[in-house]
């Protein structure tokens, strides 16, 4: 779901309209090749706000509305994986049918490809790359000194 801009700048701000709104996803959907439908949220984030406002969350809901995979970036190898596992498990089901569920909380990895996330924020303007470079240099400072334990 595309929920807002998450780096505006000079070039790309804040939405105003829903219909900028709709064109800042069609961008993004063929700027990154995006392949699959792209759900977009009103302008008051209604839906982001429900869903625990991260900025690039992924969230698998089944049939009965129970949250069977819940992640705070997304990370398409883990969301594969774990579709995987899941059908695996459907598969492998006894012919009872009884399982039972269980919460696992894990750190997981993805592929970063640092140029082309500036090359996003250069696009939407000065502002939005200065503020990213600023915040960045904040949480290495920051992960130093906790890992110095200061």
């Amino acid at each position: 779901m595309y929920t807002r801009e998450a780096h505006p700048g000079e070039h790309i701000g804040h939405h105003r309209t829903f219909e900028e709104k709709l064109a800042c996803a069609a961008r993004l959907r063929d700027e990154v090749g995006i392949r699959r439908p792209i759900l977009v949220d009103d302008l008051a984030g209604t839906a982001h706000r429900a869903y625990g406002l991260m900025p690039n969350m992924t969230w698998a809901i089944g049939r009965g509305g129970r949250i069977m995979y819940k992640a705070d970036w997304t990370s398409a190898h883990n969301v594969e994986a774990f579709l995987e596992r899941h059908e695996d498990g459907r598969r492998r089901r006894p012919a009872s049918g009884a399982v039972a569920g269980f919460l696992t909380e894990q750190v997981e990895y993805r592929d970063v490809d640092r140029e082309a996330f500036y090359a996003r924020l250069r696009r939407n303007g000065p502002r939005a790359y200065d503020e990213f470079k600023r915040a960045e240099e904040m949480w290495r400072v920051r992960a130093e000194n906790t890992t110095r334990g200061t």
